[in-house]
C-alpha cells in the first residue's frame, strides 16, 4: 500500500504550523518541513520556525539544517522528504508535511524534470549578475537567454531568476529545455492536501500581529547577529521580505517605520501569490480555525485507505 501523507497548506500567517502540531499530537504523527526559509539555522524569528516547545512535543524533520549562505535545492529536499516519508510510514507513523513552498510539494508528489547538478561557481556567478546588474537587469538578461522561463516567473522573484540563470550558465542550455522532459515524482505516497482559508482582512491582521511578535522577539538583533558572523547581506535569506528591510535599517538606508511597512507589504504580497497558487490545488478547503473538521477529514482519509 502506498504511504499516506497529510499536507497542511495555506498562505503565510494562516496557522499552518499550529494545525500541523494539533494533528501531530492527535494522530501521533511527525512533522516534515515544506518551507524553503525554515531550512536555515540561526534565524528562527524571521522564518517563524517551530518553537523549542513545539520541537519538544513533536519530532520535526528538515528544519534548521542549512547555514544562511547555503542555497536549498528542491530536488534534494524532495529526495530527503521522500526518504523520511518512507521511513515513518514503515513504522506506522503518519507523516505531516507543512509549509508554504508549494513548488517543493509539487516536486515531491508530481516530480519535475531532471537537471544536471550546477556547481558553486555558476551559482555564485548568477548571484553576482543580480548584484551587479540589479534584479531588473538580471531579469532582462533572463528574457534574452530563456524567454519562456522569464515569461512564467515574477520579475521580483530573486530565487527563481537566480536559479534559471545558474542553469543556463552551468549547462549552456535554458532551464525551459530541461523542463520539457517528463517529470519524475520523488515519492509515490498518497497526499491529502488540507488548504487553510482565511478571510483577506483577517489574514492581513494576522500578518501584522505576527510581525509585531517578530520585533518583540528580536528580529532586528537576529539580523545583526547574522551580519556580525561575517555573512554577506546578499545571502539568500537576507534578501527575503522578512530580512532585506532590516538590513537596510541597520545600514541606515531607511527608518524604523519604513522598515516595518516594507516587511508587512512583502508578507502581504507573498500571501497573495500563495493564494493564487492554492486556487489551482486539488485539496480539502478548511476554515483556518476549524481544527475539529481537520481531525474529521484526516480520520476519514485514513479509514478510506484501510
Amino acid at each position: 500500500m502506498k504511504p499516506l501523507v497529510i499536507c497542511v497548506m495555506g498562505p503565510t500567517a494562516s496557522g499552518k504550523s499550529a494545525l500541523a502540531m494539533d494533528l501531530a499530537l492527535y494522530f501521533g504523527s511527525e512533522i516534515i518541513n515544506g518551507d524553503s526559509m525554515q531550512v536555515y539555522k540561526g534565524i528562527p524569528i524571521g522564518t517563524a520556525a517551530p518553537t523549542k516547545e513545539m520541537l519538544r512535543q513533536v519530532p520535526h524533520h528538515l528544519f534548521a539544517y542549512l547555514a544562511v549562505d547555503e542555497t536549498p535545492n528542491a530536488a534534494t529536499w524532495a529526495a530527503d522528504a521522500a526518504a523520511i516519508i518512507d521511513k515513518l510510514a514503515s513504522t506506522g507513523i503518519l507523516p505531516i508535511l507543512a509549509g508554504g513552498t508549494f513548488f517543493w510539494m509539487k516536486a515531491l508528489f508530481e516530480g519535475f524534470s531532471q537537471i544536471p547538478p550546477i556547481s558553486v561557481e555558476f551559482k555564485a556567478k548568477a548571484l553576482e549578475i543580480i548584484e551587479t546588474k540589479g534584479l531588473d537587469g538580471a531579469y532582462q538578461l533572463l528574457k534574452e537567454v530563456d524567454p519562456d522561463i522569464a515569461s512564467r516567473i515574477n520579475a521580483l522573484d530573486t530565487q527563481r531568476i537566480a536559479r534559471a540563470l545558474e542553469v543556463f550558465l552551468g549547462t549552456g542550455s535554458p532551464l525551459s529545455k530541461f523542463q520539457q522532459a517528463p517529470p519524475v515524482p520523488a515519492t509515490l505516497a498518497k497526499p491529502l492536501r488540507l488548504i487553510l482559508e482565511v478571510p483577506r482582512e483577517v489574514l492581513y491582521q494576522r500578518i501584522e500581529q505576527r510581525l509585531d511578535e517578530m520585533f518583540e522577539e528580536g528580529l532586528v538583533a537576529e539580523v545583526q547577529s547574522v551580519l556580525d558572523q561575517g555573512y554577506s547581506p546578499k545571502v539568500r535569506p537576507m534578501m527575503s521580505s522578512s530580512y532585506a528591510p532590516v538590513v537596510d535599517f541597520l545600514e541606515k538606508r531607511c527608518d524604523w517605520q519604513t522598515m516595518r511597512d516594507r516587511i508587512a507589504q512583502g508578507h502581504r504580497n507573498y500571501a497573495k501569490r500563495q493564494i493564487t497558487w492554492l486556487k489551482q490545488e486539488d485539496g480539502i478547503r478548511l476554515d483556518f480555525q476549524d481544527k475539529e473538521q481537520a481531525f474529521k477529514v484526516v480520520g476519514e482519509f485514513l479509514k478510506s485507505a484501510d
